[in-house]
């Protein structure tokens, strides 16, 4: 059976209505999309399914916390995970993706399956870097023995001492 299966909502049967569904999210998820990060932890998936005749409404939400590796010192720390998401889902002939929020499933379908726009909303709320958060006085809470060592292998900039003898022109004018 295929792992990613247990992160589908079967709707057909269902009556119009809202129904919940939740999921848990965990290391195995991510290797199904070949991530390359080790993300340890779990996040819990909220899923809300407006039923309605023509359309369904799927509100997915996310939270968790997962431990990352800082991109500044390497340590690894816990990240705290949130989001929340909207998916139109409208019946057709044939599956499509209409707009990043509409799809269309075919009106032979039972069930879809969300393991995609779940990775997708996590991915989403994650930010360009993972950095160990300030304290509260406003200072980094990296390892201190490690950006020290960043600090000492840190080229320095030095400054062209003929650029001294050419600002002596400038002062002069």
């Amino acid at each position: 059976m295929d792992y990613l299966a247990k992160y589908t909502i079967p709707f057909k049967g269902l009556k119009d209505d809202s129904h919940e569904f939740e999921f848990t999210v965990d290391e195995k998820f991510f290797e199904h999309f070949q991530f390359d990060n080790d993300f340890q932890g779990s996040i819990s998936v909220k899923a809300t399914l407006l039923k309605k005749t023509l359309v369904m409404t799927l509100d997915i939400e996310i939270a968790g916390e997962i431990d990352v590796a800082c991109d500044r010192c390497l340590d690894r720390f816990p990240f705290q995970v949130k989001g929340e998401s909207s998916l139109f889902i409208k019946f057709g002939e044939k599956h499509e993706e209409l707009a990043d929020d509409v799809v269309v499933v075919p009106e032979s379908e039972n069930e879809i399956e969300i393991a995609q726009y779940i990775y997708e909303l996590i991915l989403l709320s994650f930010p360009i870097n993972f950095i160990h958060p300030d304290d509260e006085d406003g200072f980094s809470t990296c390892n201190e023995e490690m950006m020290q060592k960043l600090e000492d292998h840190s080229e320095k900039e030095e400054i062209d001492p003929r650029w001294n003898e050419l600002k002596k022109l400038i002062d002069n004018k």
